[in-house]
């Protein structure tokens, strides 16, 4: 998840990123950092009023620690809420996002999303380093990242104090501690994926596509959204346009937008007290019992029951 115009800690290594200001620019940006002396991998303190971030992807591995900030991610097919406090790893290539929450976009927002960020290539050590004996449980976390994993419990805490070290440690002490967070992450059994298949990004032209469909689907999701409008934004066929989009996401194009209204759905039914019919329409359903269906299938439980459960 790299940043543009963000307070760096320590100046980044070579990445490919594709970079947009949801609020006031709509046209990417794609940018090569170039590599940093004296670093074989990037660990960062990003702060800034937004994330930036459109769907990218990179050659580099990505371990995130969200540590002041919320809103909505894209990891692979995953689409969910992120929270404060959360920590996932992104294996290379593997197109994602995130989005802050729209509170942060508020005039007179104080608060600023920040996260800590190691980024690092896999032959950052030498083609052989994740080969050698003792990296063989670490060799397996790569591969289990290209669903993307969230890294839960204890090993969130271990993790998250040696990212805070990190920060102000000296060349050497930062490598000391990365190489035992790959310790920590391959003795674990706190890591959880979150893509069902394995998606790799394909080039910067297909992010950029990609990134305006997101940006329809996440702004109009509570009103008539549709596959025409959605084909227009590339220039495709509606046909073409719904084959795009499934080779991209392994979900259609209108699965997705209601995966999009049902986790909205979760999210008011937690945090206001909001009817469950006004929520129905407010989220861009157009009746009560289609959404009472779809919200039971996806959750096994009812709006009500899921309130519930929350709230208890």
């Amino acid at each position: 998840m790299a940043l543009y115009l963000v307070a760096c800690h320590i100046i980044s290594t070579f990445n490919d990123t594709i970079l947009t200001n949801p609020q006031t620019n709509k046209n990417a940006l794609y940018q090569k950092l170039p590599p940093a002396q004296g670093s074989s991998f990037v660990v960062n303190r990003y702060t800034t009023p937004y994330f930036e971030t459109a769907w990218h992807f990179h050659e580099e591995y990505e371990l995130i620690y969200c540590e002041a900030c919320f809103g909505k991610r894209f990891i692979g097919n995953s689409f969910a809420e992120f929270y404060q406090g959360e920590m996932v790893f992104i294996g290379k290539n593997v197109p994602h996002t995130f989005l802050a929450d729209q509170s942060f976009y508020q005039p007179g927002a104080i608060t600023k999303p920040s996260s800590i960020v190691i980024q690092f290539l896999e032959n950052f050590l030498g083609s052989h380093f994740f080969y050698c004996p003792e990296m063989t449980g670490m060799r397996q976390i790569l591969s289990n990242s290209m669903n993307g994993l969230m890294i839960t419990g204890e090993t969130n805490k271990k993790i998250k104090t040696i990212l805070l070290s990190m920060l102000d440690a000296g060349t050497t002490g930062r490598l000391t501690y990365l190489i035992e967070i790959f310790g920590i992450l391959a003795a674990s059994s706190e890591l959880h994926p979150l893509s069902v298949n394995t998606i790799s990004g394909i080039n910067v032209s297909d992010s950029l596509k990609m990134n305006k469909v997101l940006e329809y689907a996440l702004g109009n999701y509570n009103e008539n959204i549709n596959i025409r409008d959605a084909a227009a934004l590339m220039n495709l066929s509606e046909s073409a346009f719904c084959r795009y989009f499934k080779s991209r996401t392994q979900k259609s194009f209108l699965g997705f937008v209601i995966e999009i209204r049902l986790n909205e759905a979760c999210k008011l039914l937690k945090e206001t007290d909001q009817s469950i019919l006004d929520i129905c329409y407010e989220t861009g359903f157009k009746n009560l019992s289609n959404f009472n269906r779809l919200f039971k299938k996806q959750h096994n439980k009812s709006p009500l029951e899921y309130r519930k459960q929350m709230l208890a």
